[in-house]
């Protein structure tokens, strides 16, 4: 986002968001106990793809209100070829990172994970399928989704030109059929479709831009029985999530065979949740208090330059995978990795801040 359309409230929880893909992608950490998905529905994804949806509205939004179609057509598309360098790269960074692992701890079962095999039975498909986007390593497979939402995201903005609303409800159809008819885009050469179904998450992409818009004008109104509503599904979901706090084990199992609660198509109650728990931090007040502690800024430059910090976070936690899962030891381990891996993010975000404030300078 242009610095004039930045809000600091967003680049902080989009902070956030980016510090629990990191903790959430090194399996085995203690650390992600402490992250939000343990006590709902939904979880980093959710928040991700909404925020990302509020930022595009906030970031080019005004270009296609404004008659400036072009314009914000080239600048999507840059940004959407940005991302895709940064997907193919952080694939095959990741196979070499995996490669070199498994050859120096010679451990082979490092390469015949998350679709890593691909890369050993035929490098040749494998090569052409991941810079086609059409085979996605596990852990390495939301920018695909974000990409094809910002190749979406012109016409988009051109239906909330004309009525938000509209814009909405036709998202909303979307997500049905696609729900309904088991829509998804197929990978290849292992069949299957994508991790992350972009037909049911654009929904949420939609929510973003929607209330981006409401943002821009003003706000979101406060209603005392919707927050009511959202405390009370709040509650329900960490009830079923932690199994009761512990007193019911089969509890999550129970309720999965009677509700939805698919990932990969975004299942109703993950929206809702997110949704909830959107509203509920919106309208508390915790951003303004938050701003008074010594981690507001660090998790802002974070959120301000989301690219380089995503990119670095995702080596990290590959290198994560590795380092945790072949010698954890206990809660120093987790502290030295993951905190230390937090300041490397930090660092990067100050430089990549400290460069752009010197090339528009010399600009």
């Amino acid at each position: 986002m242009s610095g004039a359309k930045r809000i600091d409230g967003i680049d902080f929880w989009r902070g956030i968001v980016l510090a629990m893909i990191f903790i959430n992608h090194v399996p085995g950490n203690g650390f992600d106990l402490l992250t939000h998905r343990n006590l709902g529905f939904s979880d980093s994804a959710e928040a991700f793809v909404f925020l990302a949806g509020v930022s595009v509205l906030l970031a080019y939004g005004s270009r296609f209100v404004g008659g400036q179609t072009r314009s914000g057509i080239r600048a999507v598309a840059s940004r959407a070829l940005a991302l895709y360098g940064v997907q193919v790269a952080l694939s095959f960074a990741a196979i070499l990172i995996f490669a070199a692992a498994a050859v120096i701890f010679d451990d082979d079962i490092l390469m015949h994970e998350h679709g890593r095999d691909l890369f050993l039975s035929n490098p040749l498909r494998a090569v052409v399928a991941v810079a086609g986007l059409s085979h996605q390593l596990g852990y390495f497979n939301i920018l695909p989704m974000y990409i094809v939402f910002l190749l979406a995201a012109p016409a988009l903005l051109a239906l909330a030109r004309i009525n938000d609303r509209v814009m909405l409800l036709t998202s909303a159809a979307v997500y049905l059929t696609a729900r309904a008819l088991g829509l998804n885009l197929p990978t290849w050469p292992v069949p299957g479709g994508w991790f992350f179904n972009p037909f049911t998450w654009q929904f949420l992409f939609a929510i973003g831009i929607f209330v981006g818009l409401r943002l821009r004008e003003g706000g979101i109104p406060f209603d005392r029985r919707l927050f009511a509503a959202s405390i009370v599904m709040l509650f329900v979901s960490a009830v079923i999530v932690t199994k009761a706090f512990g007193f019911m084990p089969g509890l999550p199992e129970l309720v999965n065979r009677y509700v939805d609660m698919s990932k990969t198509d975004l299942a109703p109650l993950r929206v809702i949740h997110f949704l909830a728990l959107a509203y509920v931090l919106y309208h508390s007040g915790i951003t303004a208090r938050l701003k008074r502690g010594a981690l507001y800024e660090p998790l802002c430059a974070f959120g301000r330059q989301s690219l380089p910090v995503f990119a670095a976070g995702s080596i990290l936690s590959a290198i994560g995978q590795i380092v945790i899962g072949m010698r954890h030891t206990g809660f120093i381990d987790d502290l030295l990795f993951i905190g230390g891996g937090l300041l490397v993010l930090h660092g990067v975000a100050l430089y990549m801040s400290d460069r752009k404030a010197r090339g528009a300078k010399t600009a």
